[in-house]
């Protein structure tokens, strides 16, 4: 049942994304039902649909635990709080009513495409976020909110927000180097720089473990040891296909935004500092695949910014329902290998 209620969410999702205008946007009774739903339907998912609901249950019953004493005092504290009320689900419920709505608001702020935006975010991340990894999921929505801030040059609210995502998973510390960008166009060596970059961490290894252990940071350096203890004894994340279908699509889009940036900035100024932050979700990817699981939850933190880059397709070509066909078609596929081939939630 709880599958069938997200395909259907799919399907008018697909239908507002492809039809959206300024007559849709204005009818918020339709924007607002949309996020009642998904915010209730992250917070009462069906027990044990996801991958980590029972490992959740398992650090709010053993907080003593030696996983339990990794996760973040954000996590700590909410535990506390369903403790007090002696309702473990609480945990799924204020995780759910934290990161959906801000996911939403920071969209809305970002981009003129509301629904194609969401389209996008619920296709892939709402599913492997908002209803599984639900701590990195309040984490990329600060990330998402934090966004107007580069884009305004305003570092130190930016850099505030990070340690905010931090607080709620210490991944977001890879956020930081962010707050160096800047909106300047695209032009001259910086252009060369950004078609290069990407090729050059998929083709070489820059970044290597031996680098990781050089960082002074406690808590990165037992992440790094849980991880490599992941790699050894678990089938999962043994080995990381950098040039999976996914990431490649990722990698093509990426080229066809930057090819088409200064058609796209005619519409939307803030698309240079976008595309930078794709290119650095990028790199991160490739240059950590050595380390499967941090590469990937690298990819899905930066890669909050496909929200709002992916849509721009539709501002790329004329018409612009072209370009929302082929991202339509493209989330569509996602969610379904994300259902019937990766197996995120259970049926």
């Amino acid at each position: 049942m709880f599958i069938a209620i997200l395909f259907l969410i799919l399907l008018v999702l697909v239908v507002l994304a492809f039809f959206e205008d300024d007559r849709i946007q204005e009818k918020s009774w339709i924007f607002l039902t949309l996020v009642a739903v998904l915010t209730l339907c992250a917070a009462f998912r069906p027990e044990g649909i996801d991958k980590d609901y029972f490992s959740y249950l398992g650090y709010y019953t053993n907080p003593d635990s030696g996983m339990a004493k990794l996760t973040e005092p954000s996590f700590k504290l909410i535990c506390s709080i369903a403790r007090f009320f002696g309702y473990p689900s609480l945990i799924f419920i204020i995780y759910a009513f934290l990161a959906v709505p801000l996911k939403v608001y920071s969209i809305v702020r970002l981009t003129p495409l509301w629904y194609m935006s969401i389209l996008v975010w619920f296709s892939h991340l709402y599913i492997v976020q908002d209803l599984t990894q639900i701590r990195v999921a309040v984490a990329s929505a600060i990330f998402l909110f934090s966004l107007p801030y580069v884009m305004e040059g305003n570092r130190w609210k930016f850099i505030l927000c990070v340690l905010l995502a931090v607080f709620f998973h210490y991944s977001a510390i890879l956020l930081l180097p962010i707050c160096l960008l800047d909106n300047k166009p695209l032009a001259g060596w910086r252009l060369v720089l950004m078609y290069v970059l990407p090729l050059l961490f998929y083709c070489t290894s820059i970044i290597s473990l031996e680098l990781l252990y050089l960082i002074p940071i406690p808590f990165i350096q037992d992440k790094i040891l849980v991880y490599e203890e992941m790699i050894k004894y678990s089938d999962m994340f043994t080995e990381l296909n950098k040039f999976n279908i996914m990431a490649l699509f990722r990698l093509f889009t990426y080229y066809v935004l930057l090819w088409k940036c200064n058609v796209i900035s005619k519409v939307y100024p803030n698309i240079p500092i976008l595309l930078k932050i794709f290119c650095y979700s990028i790199c991160a990817y490739a240059g950590f695949s050595f380390l499967p699981v941090f590469a990937v939850r690298a990819q899905e933190l930066i890669g909050a910014v496909d929200f709002v880059a992916l849509p721009l397709l539709a501002l790329a070509f004329r018409p612009n329902w072209l370009g929302r066909i082929a991202v339509i078609i493209y989330v569509v596929g996602v969610f379904v290998a994300d259902m019937f081939m990766y197996e995120y939630l259970k049926f």
